[in-house]
């Protein structure tokens, strides 16, 4: 299986068990594994035009130049992966950060919109 065929397989099952956490109350976690399938996606999407990195700043940052600035993806898309990015950042790392039901279905929401705008671009 090809390194890409690996994280489109990741950013699926992640996004199924984002759902599975939503159904189980469990926000945060929800939060985390719909950006991680936004994640896995993104590196996917730049791994097929022979473009790496290691970071998620980096992923966000080589979205917005490769795909966002000559207008293969819309901002607004971007904008999406970068959101969900910052709820995570909160979730993993804010004890103060409440993940509710309607912050879980945003971030649920947002991933699934990426990841099917992310697949149009790469069929």
């Amino acid at each position: 299986m090809s390194e890409i065929s690996k994280l489109l397989s990741l950013a699926s099952e992640d996004l199924e068990t984002a759902e599975f956490l939503h159904n189980s109350q469990r926000y945060r976690s929800c939060i985390s594994r719909a950006y991680y399938a936004m994640y896995y996606i993104a590196q996917a999407l730049l791994l097929s035009e022979g473009i790496e990195t290691s970071t998620h700043r980096g992923v966000i940052k080589l979205i917005n130049l490769h795909f966002v600035k000559t207008g293969r993806i819309s901002p607004n898309i971007s904008k999406l992966l970068s959101d969900v990015y910052d709820l995570r950042q909160s979730g993993d790392y804010s004890t103060n950060f409440v993940a509710d039901e309607m912050v879980a279905n945003r971030a649920i929401t947002d991933a699934k919109t990426f990841v099917s705008e992310i697949k149009m671009i790469m069929l």
